[in-house]
């Protein structure tokens, strides 16, 4: 907390006798500090008079004064004589007081006979109601400020950071995925009251099983954060209004358009308080913060808001030669839609009504919309022939028959109008669109046979992919994620690396290409964690930029796009080790649009997430996972349904079968060229005592023939293993470090055992351990198994588990091994620290050590 915000200081200044002033706008905290404040006077047995003016008494001599009741506030009136008035005065708004009470608090302060902590509101930018400070009360209060009789506090709207920090600080937060978070910073504005009840809904939601953020779509009326945004509205000027309720029902709306239906100013204006945010596209396209433009459109009427865009698309129609906006395209071609007959669509030349049309069928295909996508293509085809028109109706209708069925929803789309944008398209139009239908099929043969595990041709095909040069910024991004996935699984990692740096570079443009929103962005990321956690490096550095990317998609994205945030936050907590975290993204992401991932990406990560639950003992969650999980066809799939199932089985002690479904996923692997999946087989297999001499051999030749990380890890952590079998065995499954930020420090034994989180969102980041935790983990360092220790310390071993799990999540320690040694090392220098303090004692009986037991007088 800010010492600007530090109400126990603040109540000392005060009682120490200097008057404050503590100013902020509508949701900055100003009242709950003012309350802050007079708590802890109260509590240190300050004498305290609470001032709660109303505007009803604006007029009335002292009303405010008298109202309180409070027999010092009668020495503040008459102020007669030389002694002070005992206590503190504490005046929740200024601007509600009549004139006789604030010169009666104005003298009284002046003159140091009391003590005041004024509350004054101050206005956002832009507000239609800013407050004159030429107003006699105001005046009065802010001439002690300049004057230097009070100390005036200064409270700044909530930061994004701060946001974050705030909802941690809430019951549940734990419930909340980062992506949800993310939308909650955005919508609540600057203000803390907003953010307040925004996570009280959304934790409320979470807990009933449902998307965090589905209360935000339809607020009651009568609910606590209907009156707070209510309120948090009312300071906004009218055309500004105007201008968040226009963008919210034209999402995505270029900002030239804008600047023509909208008042110029406040679109600026909005951009710069943060309302209102623009991509980095050429076209500048807006969204809109919903939560605040929903209170608009309510305040201004949705009769009036829809007026206002009837004649957005009423101007376009009539200057179509001139501009042309898809999302007010898309608006018309739904209120044609929707008024059929009634509507002005024939009104219109033919031409028109097929390019308006096309507009909204083909923005309902591409959000699965596929009823309302064949009503626009119809009802445009009525009006003329069209062939893109007929594209759109057979894609609602059936999908791209033509077209592999294995290809991703969103690729057919886009080869489907490739292909037909080749017809009648410019020379060099007709290239790309070629160039990109190439690339989308050359993706899914690399789909395909990585699918099959065969991760050569896989990566020649991805390859062919990116050499597309002709094609678009979009497809050559898709192409060169899927070149680095592929070279991953191959076991190339330098060459993997080479092509990721290619698509970060892609990211860091200062000007997005066309065609790279949220969702590609994302994917990329997405990609990129997987091919970190595959190859077994630390991919703290990708899961930074991932931080980054749910941000921005909180402004510029919708259900799809948080449904792939999520899903890389899975990645990212699984590659860190913590399965609540990744389970939790993932559950989140799935409860929004579940076919924004494709299922076999969403099989891998579902596996990705029980196999970290298994290792962290949370056996049922982990076979709730893996019973759900349909691997037939992709030998991927089946073969890491394997692999975690092999994890359940160690973790049950059931090491024959575990050896069986070990045995099984490496049959899978066998004369493969998905080098970093074999890899991991064999350290299994070596693990469990039952490889082969040739499967060891071939560890060890991969090893020298892969530049992977976790291969070397593989052969040097194969060849220490002691030959026993014990409880802890599953610890020794996983294979690669946990995943580190950059802000973490490595934990040594010169450094403290605590908690290295990659998490934004931990409540005990830094937490220490517990005694029962370090002193379990001290037993595990001499050698003791879990079944020994919950002998020897009277628990059950689950609970044994338990304390182990939290103790290595805290000090982020890869394993029960590291875990012991690690408490182990910080005991030990502990130990070191206090024996030297003690000899510096001895030897300077007046030093720190004695100074610190000398009586204060």
């Amino acid at each position: 907390m800010g010492a600007d915000r530090d109400a126990v200081t603040l109540a000392e200044s005060a009682r120490a006798g200097t008057s404050l002033l503590i100013a902020g706008p509508r949701g900055s905290g100003r009242s709950y500090l003012m309350r802050a404040i007079t708590a802890e006077l109260q509590r240190t047995g300050t004498r305290t008079a609470v001032v709660r003016p109303c505007s009803a008494l604006t007029r009335v001599p002292y009303g405010a004064l008298d109202a309180t009741g409070d027999p010092c506030l009668d020495d503040v009136r008459e102020l007669t004589g030389d002694a002070p008035v005992d206590g503190v005065i504490v005046v929740d708004d200024v601007d509600a007081l009549d004139t006789a009470s604030v010169h009666a608090l104005e003298r009284a302060v002046a003159t140091r006979r009391t003590t005041v902590v004024f509350g004054m509101r101050t206005a956002r930018p832009r507000a239609v109601d800013p407050g004159d400070d030429a107003d006699e009360v105001r005046r009065a209060v802010l001439g002690l400020w300049m004057d230097g009789i009070l100390r005036r506090i200064d409270l700044r709207e909530l930061s994004d950071e701060d946001a974050r920090g705030m909802i941690d600080l809430f019951p549940d937060a734990s419930l909340l995925d980062n992506a949800t978070r993310a939308a909650l910073v955005w919508r609540a504005d600057g203000s803390r009251a907003l953010l307040r009840h925004l996570v009280l809904e959304a934790t409320g939601a979470a807990r009933a099983g449902r998307d965090p953020l589905s209360p935000l779509r339809a607020i009651a009326r009568d609910s606590r954060l209907a009156v707070a945004l209510e309120r948090h509205v009312a300071e906004i000027t009218r055309p500004d209004l105007e201008c968040l309720a226009g963008v919210l029902v034209l999402p995505h709306l270029e900002l030239a358009a804008a600047t023509r239906l909208f008042n110029a100013e406040s679109v600026h204006a909005l951009l710069a308080s943060g309302l209102l945010h623009a991509d980095p596209s050429s076209e500048r396209r807006l969204t809109v913060n919903d939560l605040v433009a929903q209170e608009a459109r309510r305040q201004l009427g949705t009769a009036y808001v829809d007026d206002l865009v009837r004649a957005a698309g009423s101007r376009m129609l009539a200057e179509d030669d001139e501009w042309w906006s898809h999302a007010i395209a898309v608006a018309v071609s739904e209120r044609w839609h929707r008024l059929g007959a009634d509507s002005d669509e024939n009104d219109h030349p033919p031409s028109t009504r097929v390019r308006v049309a096309l507009a909204g069928a083909r923005a309902a295909n591409d959000r699965g919309d596929t009823a309302h996508a064949a009503a626009h293509a119809l009802r445009g085809l009525r009006a003329k022939d069209d062939p893109a028109l007929r594209l759109e109706a057979e894609l609602a209708a059936h999908g791209s028959p033509e077209i592999d069925e294995d290809i991703d929803p969103g690729a057919r789309r886009r080869i489907a109008r490739a292909a037909a944008e080749r017809r009648g398209a410019s020379s060099a139009a007709s290239s790309t669109t070629e160039a990109d239908a190439r690339v989308e099929r050359l993706l899914a043969d690399a789909l395909r046979a990585g699918a099959q595990l065969d991760w050569a041709r896989a990566a020649e095909a991805a390859a062919r992919a990116a050499a597309e040069t002709a094609a678009s910024p979009a497809a050559r991004l898709r192409a060169t994620v899927a070149v680095g996935t592929a070279e991953t699984y191959r076991g190339r990692w330098k060459l993997a690396q080479h092509h990721y740096r290619e698509v970060q570079r892609t990211l860091d443009a200062r000007r997005r290409a066309d065609g790279i929103g949220p969702r590609e962005r994302l994917a990329a990321v997405m990609s990129m964690l997987a091919g970190h956690q595959i190859a077994g490096a630390d991919g703290a550095g990708v899961r930074e930029r991932l931080n980054a990317e749910v941000a921005t998609t909180a402004r510029e994205g919708e259900s799809a796009e948080l449904t792939l945030a999520g899903a890389a936050g899975a990645i990212a907590y699984a590659g860190a080790g913590r399965p609540l975290e990744s389970a939790r993204e993932l559950t989140s992401a799935l409860s929004r649009e579940p076919t924004a991932v494709a299922a076999m990406s969403t099989a891998m990560i579902e596996l990705g997430v029980a196999e970290e639950l298994a290792l962290a003992g949370r056996l049922d969650e982990a076979r709730a996972i893996i019973a759900q999980v349909d691997d037939r066809g992709a030998a991927l799939v089946q073969r890491s349904r394997l692999y975690v199932q092999t994890t359940v089985r160690v973790a049950e002690g059931r090491h024959e079968a575990a050896r069986e479904t070990a045995r099984a996923a490496a049959e899978l692997t066998r004369g493969t060229t998905a080098a970093a999946l074999r890899i991991r087989d064999l350290f299994r297999l070596v693990t469990l005592n039952a490889a082969l001499q040739d499967e060891i051999d071939e560890l060890v030749q991969l090893a020298a023939t892969t530049d992977l990380p976790i291969a070397a890890e593989a052969v040097r952590r194969a060849a220490a293993r002691p030959h026993d079998e014990d409880d802890t065995l599953v610890d020794e499954l996983r294979l690669h470090a946990l995943w580190s930020s950059d802000s973490d420090r490595a934990v040594s034994p010169a450094a403290p055992v605590t908690r290295l989180s990659l998490r934004d969102d931990s409540s005990d980041s830094g937490e220490e351990l517990t005694a029962r935790e370090r002193e379990i983990a001290l037993m595990a360092n001499e050698g003791l198994t879990n079944r020994e220790i919950a002998t020897r310390l009277f628990l059950s071993i689950r609970t044994v588990e338990s304390h182990v799990y939290q103790a290595r999540m805290k000090v982020g320690a890869a394993s029960r091994r590291e875990l012991g040694r690690l408490v182990a090392a910080g005991a030990t220098r502990r130990r070191e620290t206090a024996g030297g303090a003690r000899a510096r004692d001895i030897d300077d009986p007046v030093g720190p050590g004695r100074a610190a037991r000398t009586p204060r007088h």
